[in-house]
């Protein structure tokens, strides 16, 4: 309103709800109204075939479970009330079976200056976190997650309007309208605890209250693309366009997880999970890329980048380091990996190298040999590495 007169011509809503709601607070603007549904969601819900390929450009393998952590802007929201979250929800996390992603308002920034949220998402990264570094990248990410962390924001409500689980870190009610379709959402979903982290993932589901909550969103889905179309083109007083109004795709997230630069790693049988904090009966593998020296002092693993010596690197490695049993780099189509006894290995033919060292690393102190097969399972997936023991 301006001097008592509405100003837009047109109030697009997408759900009944909304007028019933914009008639109690502005009856003037209620006559203004049109119902012409939700095109973001409706996007999200076009995307959905492609959730695949979204997996996999964010780097999901297999059956890893992909988890999204959104938070609008606010002291009320998730960062405001937990800045800490993103990065102990990777650390807990078993790193092979989880793919954590975050997907920050960008107010955010503003509220911090950019250069200070960078110092502290570098942190987050360092954990394996995956930092989205634009701000529609979200879309992809929520049709192709499994389960989303959130708030109040609206990446938390059209995840649910998505099927997805959601589990509330932040949940303010009296920061938003409660006869909103938010706040049925936040009175609907379920809170994230302090109890495993991981078996919260693992059984998320939705329940009905928050299904009959993604209900409001609009009350005509698949239908906003014609019916804005058609609108403008009416105010506009033009014909409308022969080709029928759609959306374009999302374009892939072009992004990569940073490996943690130091992991937990236990071995069990011929089953290995990595960590990236430290966890009960671990050994400790730290790259030498890491950003903290003395991690590697404790190391009993230190792995390397493809060098043009690996064999020399790997000797010295083991002289510098004294707590340090076994180095191990790229070497080749494969790895090369040395024992502080003397034992070297090389290995190939799986994708995921990084593990191998602490199978070797394990069988070694159990005094086990080492055949030239040798298969493990890292986050549900069956792994083999062949292996090629050139002296010890």
């Amino acid at each position: 309103m301006h001097h008592g007169e509405v100003i837009a011509e047109h109030h697009v809503l997408s759900h009944p709800e909304q007028l019933t709601r914009l008639r109690q607070y502005c009856p003037e603007a209620a006559d203004h109204a049109v119902i012409a549904g939700d095109s973001c969601l409706d996007r999200l819900r076009d995307a959905r075939e492609l959730r695949e390929s979204y997996r996999q450009a964010l780097g999901v393998t297999g059956e890893q479970t992909l988890v999204l952590v959104s938070s609008t802007w606010g002291a009320d929201s998730l960062y405001g009330t937990r800045p800490e979250l993103p990065a102990r929800i990777a650390s807990q996390l078993p790193l092979d079976e989880f793919t954590v992603v975050l997907a920050l308002h960008p107010n955010i920034g503003q509220g911090h200056y950019p250069w200070q949220l960078e110092m502290w998402l570098r942190k987050w990264q360092r954990t394996g976190v995956i930092v989205l570094p634009e701000e529609d990248l979200w879309q992809p990410a929520a049709v192709a997650a499994d389960v989303t962390i959130g708030d109040h924001g609206s990446v938390t409500y059209y995840s649910a309007c998505l099927g997805t689980p959601v589990l509330l870190a932040a949940a303010p009610h009296d920061a938003v309208d409660p006869d909103s379709p938010v706040a049925a959402l936040l009175r609907a979903a379920p809170s994230l605890t302090d109890e495993s982290l991981a078996d919260q993932l693992r059984t998320a589901t939705q329940p009905a209250d928050l299904v009959v909550a993604t209900e409001l969103a609009t009350s005509v889905p698949g239908q906003s693309a014609a019916l804005l179309t058609d609108l403008g083109y009416r105010t506009l007083r033009l014909s409308p366009p022969a080709e029928p109004a759609g959306f374009t795709a999302f374009p892939l997230p072009r992004v990569q997880r940073q490996e943690p630069g130091a992991q937990w790693v236990q071995v069990r049988g011929d089953e290995v999970t990595r960590f990236a904090a430290a966890s009960a009966d671990a050994h400790l593998v730290v790259h030498v890329d890491g950003p903290d020296p003395r991690l590697l002092r404790r190391a009993d693993i230190v792995l390397g980048d493809r060098f043009p010596d690996p064999g020399r690197w790997i000797a010295i490695t083991l002289a510098e380091f004294p707590g340090c049993e076994w180095a191990a780099c790229p070497y080749g189509s494969g790895w090369l990996a040395g024992s502080r006894d003397g034992l070297v290995v090389s290995f190939t033919g799986t994708d995921l190298p990084q593990a191998v060292p602490s199978l070797l690393y394990t069988r070694d102190l159990l005094g086990l040999d080492f055949p030239e097969q040798l298969p493990f399972t890292a986050g549900g997936r069956k792994h083999e590495a062949r292996l090629t023991v050139h002296y010890g």
